[in-house]
């Protein structure tokens, strides 16, 4: 014991002197030690788990960026950039099509896993599924899809008209989640989720949303690899016991889809990956590939849609000039419901201007995220940054910077409109429209942007077309303020009442 006792000083030393040392190293003679920043970001990766943590990592990023310049250091090993160029630099950079900056392992749930396709790490990997998947975002292909699209929209629509009259109005996120989650079922691999049928989310919603958290302290246990185990933690509250039977439910969904392969209503994007022998893999590893495929495209066909549309009629119904105009383009442009279609809609500047305008005011998940690569040794936005330094680009705070937009953190769709347009202003002028690339760019661009683009649009239109919008009053709503971003968005409630016109029925 008397030795134990001895001994304990010791350790405290060795650690106090090598905690010294590094922070002196990482201060003062680290290759990153030229960028600016807080301090405890650069000895430490305790401001940054703490800061995603919060929920308000993008805001904290932005905030810093804000402070320090247009080059920030913001973990002993990583820098986030907010100049246009930068992004173009990380993200644009290209062989064949293979990324030079390779996406980091923030995603990675085992190193013996493949990871997909989005949280896929591996550029040649990532490449080779993503050729793969691509003809299914084909304008051919996307035009086979549209009546599914159409289906979705025309039965929020019909619920709206029942639903959304009473005087406590329907919850907006709740019902731009089910919105979504069913337009993504079916566009992914043909499933049915029936959330606006059921009026309730559907388990697989639930599963999905019981993990965000869980998503943000992988991610952050990949900094403090000792405390890794403690992030099995957050997933034991209400999730552990239906997500056994969620998963195998899952599996024999897309079990019965991969059977299918050809025979369905419409293809889908799964479609294009399914074994020419219909029959599911037997190797596990290959089937565990597949389902992460089929999750991905289902996640990223709900999530960002439901945050655009989310964001845009938020601000829409505290802009009411602005969703007056709107709704006046929409309805001077169709005399009835019946010609709403994709193409009808592309020609309408304000509605583009709109939505373009709620994609810069709330950016979407991966957006605000960052998307930190790997640096191969090669320069950014000017700057050198050597070979194995984590590097990244916040679009979200481009998006809100008076560098780039005038008034950034107002509401103001006239920016996107044409020179020409009755209602551009001057004002905007000098706004770096082109320079904002919400969808990314090379080879990680969102291969959705097509549809995303129709479903947003359309989804709009009709809903304008069809209703008379406005708060439930007595609402204190501040999303900017109570928005949380984990590994997605947590929306406040915000309730909305939907007024129909005595217009043609569906």
């Amino acid at each position: 014991m008397d030795q134990v006792k001895q001994f304990l000083p010791f350790l405290l030393g060795s650690f106090v002197v090598t905690l010294t040392v590094r922070s002196i190293y990482r201060l003062y003679f680290h290759p990153l030690s030229k960028y600016p920043g807080p301090t405890i970001a650069a000895i430490s990766d305790i401001w940054y788990g703490l800061g995603w943590l919060s929920g308000r990592w993008p805001w904290i990023v932005e905030d810093a960026l804000n402070t320090y310049g247009d080059v920030v250091r913001i973990a002993p090993n990583e820098l986030v950039f907010v100049r246009p160029q930068a992004l173009s630099d990380i993200y644009g950079s290209h062989h064949q099509n293979i990324e030079l900056f390779p996406k980091t392992q923030i995603n990675n749930h085992g190193s013996e896993e493949r990871g997909g396709l989005i949280w896929e790490w591996d550029p040649v990997r990532h490449r080779k599924v993503a050729k793969q998947i691509s003809p299914a975002f084909s304008g051919r292909a996307l035009r086979a899809k549209e009546p599914a699209l159409h289906r979705y929209v025309d039965l929020f629509i019909q619920h709206m008209v029942s639903d959304g009259q009473d005087a406590q109005g329907v919850s907006l996120p709740t019902w731009l989640n089910w919105l979504c989650i069913d337009i993504s079922g079916e566009m992914a691999y043909n499933r049915q989720m029936n959330a606006m049928q059921n009026r309730a989310n559907p388990p697989y919603l639930d599963l999905i949303y019981g993990f965000n958290m869980f998503m943000t302290v992988t991610q952050v246990s990949w900094r403090f690899p000792l405390l890794s185990p403690l992030k099995y933690l957050t997933i034991l509250s209400a999730i552990f016991r239906p997500h056994g039977d969620i998963r195998k439910h899952s599996r024999a969904r897309l079990e019965q889809r991969i059977r299918q392969k050809g025979a369905v209503e419409h293809l889908d994007f799964f479609e294009q990956i399914i074994p020419e022998n219909r029959e599911p893999p037997s190797d596990p590893k290959e089937m565990r590939h597949l389902e992460q495929v089929a999750a991905q495209l289902l996640v990223a066909g709900y999530e960002p849609p439901s945050v655009w549309l989310y964001g845009t009629l938020y601000h829409l119904l505290n802009e009411k000039d602005t969703l007056r105009t709107l709704t006046n383009e929409i309805r001077g442009s169709f005399k009835a419901y019946k010609d709403i279609t994709s193409d009808t809609v592309i020609p309408l500047p304000y509605l583009t201007a709109c939505l373009k305008e709620g994609l810069r005011i709330l950016p979407n998940t991966a957006s605000s995220h960052g998307m930190p690569c790997i640096s191969p040794g090669t320069t950014v936005d000017g700057n050198y940054v050597p070979r194995g330094v984590v590097c990244q680009s916040s679009t979200f705070t481009q998006a809100r910077s008076p560098k780039y937009f005038f008034d950034p953190l107002h509401f103001r769709p006239a920016r996107w409109l044409p020179h020409d347009h009755a209602l551009y202003d001057s004002r905007f002028a000098g706004d770096d429209v082109k320079g904002y690339q919400p969808f990314s760019q090379g080879p990680r661009a969102c291969m959705g942007k097509e549809i995303a683009w129709w479903q947003a649009r359309l989804s709009l239109a009709k809903i304008l077309w069809k209703f008379d919008l406005e708060l439930v009053p007595g609402q204190n709503i501040d999303i900017e303020k109570n928005l949380r971003v984990y590994g997605m968005y947590i929306k406040p409630e915000v309730r909305v009442r939907f007024i129909p016109l005595n217009r043609e029925s569906l």
